[in-house]
């Protein structure tokens, strides 16, 4: 039974609309640039969110829609390498968009998350990983994530959200979950 917009980490065969979908590390794309095609090639996004291009060096593109990338691609060839460049990315290869979720659930590991831009929460993540534990502490989950290469870790307190008094937090790709045991 699926919750939300998660499943277990097995098959990802179904790439998501490009127009829709957000740039993430380790994805290969296949950039075409006219006039110049030696500029053309195949880039993957590293650790760092940014793709090495020639004469430009590092560009940042974890983050950005594909649509996004040609216009900046674009613009920075036309400040002062190209005159009219024409840039056409294309995804070639998606690397899977999933959560961690360790500690005090019944079952921890990695999940897929259908959609970036679908609002995956903590509580429909916990609810995949079969549920909090008997010795879960609830009010102590911590959420790790890396925003523009800095790791931020939030405190959130589940009790409070399944008492209506927080809105549950949503989850993004390579978030990790991490909830703590309660000692008493």
């Amino acid at each position: 039974m699926e919750i939300g917009r998660l499943k277990p980490t097995e098959v990802s065969e179904q790439a998501p609309p490009e127009e829709d979908y957000r740039l993430n590390t380790k994805d290969t794309l296949e950039v075409k640039v006219y006039p110049d095609e030696e500029m053309s090639g195949e880039f993957t996004i590293n650790s760092k969110g940014t793709i090495t291009f020639p004469l430009l060096g590092e560009v940042q593109a974890e983050g950005l829609s594909v649509t996004n990338l040609e216009r900046k691609l674009t613009t920075l060839l036309t400040k002062d390498y190209l005159v009219y460049p024409q840039v056409h990315i294309r995804v070639k290869q998606f690397h899977t968009l999933t959560v961690s979720i360790l500690g005090e659930v019944n079952r921890p590991g990695p999940y897929k998350l259908e959609s970036e831009q679908g609002e995956t929460t903590l509580l429909e993540a916990i609810a995949m990983a079969g549920g909090f534990s008997s010795v879960a502490n609830i009010k102590k989950i911590k959420v790790i994530r890396v925003e523009g290469g800095e790791k931020k870790v939030y405190k959130v307190n589940a009790e409070q959200i399944i008492q209506g008094r927080k809105k549950d937090f949503p989850l993004q790709a390579n978030d990790i979950v991490v909830v703590e045991q309660s000692w008493f």
